[in-house]
């Protein structure tokens, strides 16, 4: 144990000692820069690795804060130009949006030119589709003309006709509806029967003879003879038909030419009834 403390003494008394000399040559450095000799030279020797690992340190805590604030520089950019891609997509789907509704405004717009009939586009506001009736609702009214009665068409084919008219709203009666009944033929066959529809998204076409063609595919237009509709607008197409013994009427379904479910905008025919 005495030996072992008088040898950890020893080496403090060398270390001492030499932090003392150390301390001695850099004092003599610094008053006397001028003079070389051993003592310069050991002060450099003993001052350079020192110096030498000091600056080491300093670039290296320099380069670290320099990649800091250059990722801190990236974080900011890229929030930026995250920023700004959302404002570009945002206004690209405006740009979209615009551009599909004015489609549909100029199929419209061209339909109303092929029937050279008076009327006014209008926007679906309401879709109703409840048990009892099959409705939609239009952003225009009696302010502007709107009437009961007036046909609806999409760019597709029919799709009503007004039954009410407040100021600025008007309520259309769906040909999918129960209650509409339309005069309609076969396109291709020119037979006549009257369209009633089904309450489920369809109709069939009544008191057709078991005599006459039809075929799945085969194109609806109304007829016009009661005055409700212009003769010659799209209904819709057959589905499916069924020739029955004991009937003296086909049983015909149809699917409606316009989809109610993606109906937007449609046209609000300025047609007077035929008395």
């Amino acid at each position: 144990m005495d030996m072992s403390a008088s040898k950890r003494k020893k080496n403090l008394i060398i270390l001492a000692v030499f932090l003392l000399l150390t301390l001695a040559m850099i004092s003599y450095h610094l008053r006397y820069p001028e003079r070389p000799g051993l003592i310069r030279i050991a002060v450099l020797e003993i001052t350079g690795p020192v110096q030498s690992t000091l600056m080491a340190s300093f670039h290296s805590l320099r380069d670290t804060w320099t990649d800091y604030l250059h990722l801190i520089g990236l974080r900011q950019e890229n929030r930026a130009l995250g920023k700004k891609i959302d404002e570009l997509t945002t206004e690209l789907n405006r740009y979209r949006e615009g551009y599909l509704e004015a489609q549909r405004l100029q199929a419209l717009l061209s339909l109303q030119q092929e029937l050279k009939i008076p009327a006014m586009a209008a926007r679906v506001i309401d879709k109703s589709q409840g048990t009892l009736f099959k409705t939609i609702l239009l952003d225009r009214g009696t302010t502007r003309g709107v009437r009961p009665g007036q046909p609806v068409l999409s760019s597709r084919g029919v799709v009503g006709r007004v039954i009410e008219a407040s100021p600025n709203i008007s309520k259309v009666l769906l040909i999918t509806d129960e209650k509409s009944n339309i005069d309609a033929l076969i396109q291709r066959t020119r037979a006549e029967g009257i369209l009633q529809g089904n309450g489920s998204g369809g109709g069939r076409l009544k008191y057709i003879s078991n005599l006459e063609d039809v075929q799945a595919g085969d194109v609806l237009l109304t007829s016009g003879l009661s005055g409700l509709y212009p003769k010659g607008l799209v209904l819709g197409s057959v589905t499916a038909f069924d020739k029955k013994a004991d009937s003296l009427f086909q049983k015909i379904d149809m699917a409606p030419a316009s989809d109610f479910n993606r109906l937007e905008e449609v046209l609000i025919l300025d047609y007077k009834q035929k008395k």
